[in-house]
This record gives C-alpha cells, structure tokens and sequence, in this order.
C-alpha cells in the first residue's frame, strides 16, 4: 500500500475509534432510568476494537492497548489537521454573510417617508 493511502487510512480508521470513544461517554454520562445502552455500547466499542486491530495489521504492531491508544492519538492528530480547513470555510461563510447588503424593507421605508412629511 502506498504511504499516502496508508495515511489516509490511518487518519480514518483512528478518527473512527475517537469518534465511538466519545459516543460510548456521551452514552454514559446521559443514562437514566429508561435508557438502554447495550446496543450503542456495544456498536461503539466494536468499531474503536475493528478500527485498532485494522490499525494493526496496516503498521504491523501487536494488538494491544498501546495501539488502541496510537489508534486514538492518530484520530485526534487527523481531526485537528482539519481545524484549518473548517476555520478557512467558517471564515469565507462570515465575510461573506457580513459584506452582504440587506434588501430594502418596504415598512421601514414607510416609517422613513411618514417622519420626513410629519
């Protein structure tokens, strides 16, 4: 595999696990007495153990709670890779939204004709 689609991989297989890392807490944090959490426990906790042993296999390390570990530090380092496109788009969204001219309210140029002739 070439380490470009290798990077690409890891990047998504390490931002999946993070991302079912923090469904299982919001899971937890939000139980209450009609809450079943097996099926979603159990959906998020088989996808960060699918995504590490893939992770795994690709960089040829052991299975083991230190690549569960570089499996999640490699998700977080990929999802902030992308802070500075969202910034980028976030910033365009706003100049654009603040350069915009507002159309012309009829009523407000009613009040405006009404005090002019008063």
């Amino acid at each position: 595999m070439s380490p470009e689609l290798e990077s690409i991989a890891s990047a998504f297989l390490g931002s999946a696990a993070l991302t079912s890392l923090l469904i299982i807490l919001a899971v937890i944090g939000t139980l209450n007495p009609y809450h079943r959490p097996a099926i979603p426990l159990a959906a998020a906790t088989v996808v960060i153990l699918a995504s590490t042993y893939l992770q795994s296999i690709s960089s040829g390390t052991s299975l083991n709670l230190m690549s569960v570990r570089t499996n999640l530090v490699v998700g977080a380092l990929s999802i902030s890779d992308l802070f500075y496109l969202g910034f980028a788009i976030l910033t365009a969204l706003i100049m654009q939204a603040s350069l915009r001219r507002r159309p012309e309210d009829p009523l407000i140029a009613l009040s405006d004709a009404e005090s002019d002739s008063a």
